[in-house]
């Protein structure tokens, strides 16, 4: 709860700030978002490994494959990076290159996900037999 209060007033002194030193040029603007993002998620990584944590409890207690719990909690990662980076392109006017990264953010997903997407497929080829 604290952590959401602490980003939620970074975000608004950001936000404020962008107002007024966009007009003096938005490169400075972009500089201030992407700091804004960083502070953002280095008090997230406290929260993010508590989570982590749990989940990995709760496939421990239902008895799943770290096989298996890998490649979702990397494909969620790949996510949130592509997210963000693709927001702050658009943010700097890039929406061709944000539109590049949500392409690689989606091709690296299906990537990492490629040996679980296997696993299944031999699971319903076996059940086929």
């Amino acid at each position: 709860m604290d952590e959401i209060l602490k980003i939620a007033a970074i975000a608004v002194v950001t936000a404020l700030a962008g107002l007024v030193i966009s007009k003096g040029g938005s490169e400075f603007t972009i500089m201030l978002g992407i700091s804004a993002v960083a502070v953002i998620l280095t008090l997230m990584f406290s929260s993010m490994s508590s989570v982590v944590a749990f989940i990995n409890k709760l496939s421990d207690i239902a008895g799943v494959s770290p096989a298996i719990l890998s490649p979702l909690l990397k494909t969620l990662g790949i996510a949130i990076v592509a997210k963000i980076a693709s927001d702050v392109c658009r943010d700097a006017g890039q929406s061709s290159v944000a539109s590049g990264v949500e392409f690689a953010g989606t091709v690296a997903a299906i990537y990492v996900a490629l040996p679980l997407l296997s696993s299944v497929l031999d699971m319903i080829v076996s059940f086929m037999s």
